[in-house]
């Protein structure tokens, strides 16, 4: 019997229908629920049409153990629906999903690209996708993010209550004190766009500070020679 109890409910459905049911209705499903969609490029590109039907698009990256849904670009843009598309998440609690997502899927997510270029790495990766394979799952200490970032998140009130919003989401799991990912925390960032950000904001800091020392080493050479006039003018 499988996780979601599918196993013959949709018997007499296609099974497209079958997996944007189960999306629309939990939000998410292990990518172990519906592993055709990997290689099955017909059956994916039919499930991505019928949500683009309702405003919806499908979720998954090759590192993600999940399948998700979320709004598509077109029903993202309507002001209408702002509530859904950040699920619920006050501002704070959208800052805190970013900061635990550097935290838990970021350090991971570099250990799998830098093995990109190892001998037999498509081979493997496919495997992995076809077989079961260990979760990798990094965690953190509640007090430790508090005591990180509940200053700048309003306090420990605050903390908490945006801790509690992403757990509801099923961004995060939060237990005995212990901050994991959940199912949607590696899907709801946009990676590509956050990296192309990131690099963008590195290399204006780069920049900044590369005109900051040649600024510096025009005013002291400006001293410099300042020093010397006024020292030949003595001489004089």
């Amino acid at each position: 019997m499988s996780e979601f109890g599918t196993d013959s409910l949709f018997s007499a459905r296609d099974r497209a229908q079958e997996i944007c049911s189960i999306l629309m209705s939990n939000g998410y499903a292990p990518v172990n629920e519906f592993r055709d969609l990997l290689y099955d490029e017909l059956l994916r590109n039919e499930v991505e049409r019928r949500l683009d039907r309702i405003g919806m698009k499908l979720l998954h990256n090759i590192y993600s153990d999940h399948w998700g849904v979320a709004l598509n670009a077109n029903t993202a843009s309507d002001d209408r629906l702002e509530w859904s598309n950040n699920l619920g998440l006050d501002r704070g609690a959208m800052a805190l999903m970013l900061i635990l997502w550097c935290k838990l899927i970021l350090p991971k997510r570099l250990d799998q690209e830098s093995k990109k270029d190892e001998p037999g790495h498509l081979g493997q990766t496919f495997k992995k996708e076809m077989d079961e394979k260990p979760v990798q799952r990094a965690s953190i200490s509640r007090d430790q993010i508090t005591s990180e970032f509940g200053a700048v998140l309003g306090g420990v009130t605050n903390t908490s209550k945006y801790l509690s919003q992403l757990a509801r989401t099923k961004i995060i799991k939060v237990h005995s004190g212990v901050i994991e990912e959940g199912p949607l925390l590696a899907l709801v960032i946009d990676e590509q766009n956050l990296s192309d950000e990131l690099r963008r904001d590195v290399m204006i800091s780069v920049l900044n500070r590369q005109k900051t020392m040649m600024k510096d080493n025009v005013e002291s050479s400006s001293d410099e020679a300042e020093d010397e006039d006024e020292e030949v003018e003595e001489d004089v």
